[in-house]
């Protein structure tokens, strides 16, 4: 089981280096992320129905389990971006996988009736101060209380996803579907919802761009509206460069969040969540090395080397 959460761990390494390839060719804008939000729901979806067997399963309670962990993951890319046009990349950063790890961790104990180890909570510790140490950059801006509020938030929504992830796998009482099919379903709701907000953030832009009075992010009407709303990314030579990181990106986000659902049906949410965390964050190192080239500054290697004391801590 654990070799499978370090597969989940790998995957979701991978899943972050075509996450920058893919900021690379198409920005970081709240329209691009969503496009490639949308794009990564329809094709994890569309693999998962074939994995399934092409058997389209369906309850009431998958449904709304898997549309509460799309709104949940759509409300935190939100409060993300907002945060990240201000320069918080490293309070975001800390925050985000801090909440991951933290938040299913406590559920766990007080609400699922899991073991308490001393171990554990002490390689959680390790985990949180070594996400912070690897984010910590010399000069920085002292974080503002409305900044630290959204933080707060997206450290909150980001561990509720785990929770939410987690309660799935173990319901008792509503009838669920399989895990590969719980995995579609929430393909099929990221693809609506994400799909929305991109048509809602290209609508406004192309309303901006003609010198209407709608302006979704401020400032004045462009005068270019060839380089805004879909044009800037539904065109041949974009989709060309675009779609085979996104397809890449859906099946192996899709696999490591499948493998990191099967360990929810078997695994303690307080062992879960922080063992592929910090695994995450050991191998996210290594490949932005291998292939960005990005040298590792000393508080990353530290960081990469208590994130293997602290992951060791939990199996």
């Amino acid at each position: 089981m654990f070799i499978l959460l370090l597969l989940a761990a790998l995957l979701l390494s991978v899943c972050f280096v075509l996450n920058k390839v893919y900021e690379g060719k198409a920005g970081t804008t709240l329209k691009a992320g969503f496009f490639y939000n949308c794009l990564l729901g329809l094709f994890a979806s569309v693999f998962f129905f074939a994995l399934n067997g092409f058997k389209f399963e369906i309850t009431p309670f998958s449904v709304l389990m898997s549309a509460l962990l799309t709104v949940l993951v759509v409300s935190y890319t939100l409060i993300g971006f907002k945060i990240l046009s201000s320069g918080g990349i490293s309070i975001y950063s800390i925050f985000l996988m801090s909440g991951g790890m933290t938040v299913p961790y406590i559920v766990g104990l007080l609400f699922l009736d899991e073991e308490f180890k001393l171990i554990r909570t002490l390689g959680l510790a390790v985990l949180i101060f070594a996400v912070a140490l690897s984010n910590l950059r010399e000069g920085e801006k002292k974080v503002d209380i409305k900044k630290l509020l959204m933080c707060i938030a997206v450290f909150l929504l980001n561990g509720c996803v785990s929770v939410v992830s987690k309660l799935h796998q173990i319901e008792a009482v509503h009838t669920t579907v399989s895990t590969e099919a719980f995995v579609m379903l929430s393909g099929i709701a990221k693809f609506f919802i994400a799909g929305a907000a991109f048509l809602v953030i290209a609508y406004m832009e192309i309303r901006r761009a003609k010198g209407e009075k709608l302006y979704f992010a401020g400032g004045e009407p462009s005068e270019n509206a060839e380089t805004l709303g879909f044009k800037s990314l539904i065109n041949k030579k974009v989709l060309a460069s675009l779609l085979p990181v996104i397809v890449l990106a859906a099946l192996v986000d899709g696999v490591s969040y499948y493998l990191q659902l099967v360990g929810a049906a078997n695994l303690p949410a307080s062992v879960l969540y922080p063992a592929v965390t910090g695994a995450s964050m050991i191998f996210s190192v290594i490949l932005d090395f291998v292939i960005f080239k990005v040298k590792p500054s000393k508080y990353v290697i530290i960081s990469a080397c208590l994130c293997f004391i602290g992951t060791l801590m939990f199996l």
